[in-house]
């Protein structure tokens, strides 16, 4: 009852379809309900702050001292405005409580039916796993238009969380433990996820895009996604490499050279295949490569920094590079090593990458 009368009071609030100058654009089922909360207590706002500026204003003319000498006696109590000013804010506090806590139930109670989707949070990237489809995305999230999707998340390092404003969602990702959070997006389109948790030196760069696809096409796109690079040769792999994998790298691994959380991809073939990388325990690489050595060949040695990053440490970085064991697929482990082998091909001078996923020059 009281929804549906304040609903009514709200009908000319414009629509937020393209954002409003508070709020993004809508896209889920359940932003109807947080914008409208939102809307209320506003208004709430607005309507209080004209009715104090007005009264204050009033009363500065009304009750301005008008001599110097002029004395007059305070007031002492007044039993109405006493109560006036008690139960109006209560019956306002009890309203702004059942309109927002029927929003909060209905977010953390996903329906039944709901399309799950696995999300792993580490620094600074954001893997997402459908069990349904076998297939695994890093930095970018495909789900169905009009369908309600659950995600079911964890952290391997620090702590994480999820936000989608144009979703109104927002979870934290916890390391050691399960959290969720469920929506239903109404409109075929993008749409950002940020990481609003500080969790180190490259948290502004933990992004992802959420695409929202029809309903038709999603079984086709995902069947796709889970088998795409399983048919390529050997020459198709750095492309696809460096458009679908890179994307959880560019974090911390630069494409130009230039200094990061860890050393740039940049010419690190070159460096690896001539054993020109000291490790923070005083070893070198040229040491462990060669027959009858730790590695025998650099692939060996760059299979290892993808799986177990943090048995040789390079010297100058702190050794944060989380373990890939169990990410990747061994054909994706070899599609990294030709990325590196080929990357002036797929680079320009200026690190921007010059190739689409399936080899032809970017436009």
């Amino acid at each position: 009852m009281i929804e549906t009368i304040l609903y009514s009071l709200l009908s000319n609030v414009p629509p937020t379809d393209n954002g409003t100058f508070w709020l993004p654009r809508s896209a889920s089922t359940v932003a109807e309900n947080i914008d409208f909360t939102f809307e209320l207590i506003n208004w709430i706002c607005y309507f209080f702050f004209a009715v104090i500026v007005v009264a204050m204003v009033l009363f500065c003319i009304k009750y301005r001292r008008k001599s110097p000498n002029m004395t007059c006696d305070g007031p002492t109590h007044n039993t109405a405005l006493e109560l006036t000013w008690t139960i109006a804010p209560l019956l306002l506090v009890v309203v702004i409580f059942t309109v927002g806590m029927r929003g909060y139930l209905d977010l953390r109670e996903a329906p039944e039916g709901c399309y799950e989707v696995q999300v792993t949070g580490q620094k600074w990237s954001w893997t997402f796993n459908h069990p349904e489809f076998g297939a695994t995305q890093v930095g970018e999230l495909t789900v169905p238009v009009g369908k309600p999707v659950r995600l079911l998340m964890t952290s391997n390092d620090v702590l994480h969380s999820v936000w989608i404003p144009d979703f109104r969602v927002k979870m934290d990702v916890i390391p050691g433990r399960y959290t969720s959070l469920w929506f239903e997006a109404t409109k075929v389109g993008d749409y950002q996820l940020n990481c609003t948790e500080y969790c180190g030196k490259d948290h502004s760069k933990m992004l992802a895009k959420v695409h929202v696809i029809p309903v038709d096409e999603f079984d086709a796109t995902m069947i796709k996604l889970a088998s795409e690079y399983e048919d390529m040769s050997r020459a198709e792999l750095p492309a696809y490499a460096i458009n679908r994998l890179y994307n959880r790298c560019v974090s911390c691994h630069s494409l130009d050279g230039s200094s990061g959380t860890g050393p740039s991809f940049n010419g690190l073939w070159d460096r690896v295949k001539v054993g020109q990388v000291k490790f923070t325990s005083g070893e070198a690489l040229s040491s462990l490569l060669g027959d009858a050595t730790e590695y025998g060949e650099p692939e060996n040695y760059i299979r290892e920094s993808i799986l177990n990053p943090q048995k040789h440490i390079v010297q100058g970085y702190l050794g944060s590079m989380p373990s890939f064991q169990g990410q990747l697929k061994e054909k994706q482990i070899t599609a990294m090593i030709e990325m590196f082998k080929h990357l002036d091909e797929l680079t320009d001078a200026n690190g921007n990458i010059t190739v689409n996923k399936d080899g032809t020059p970017t436009e």
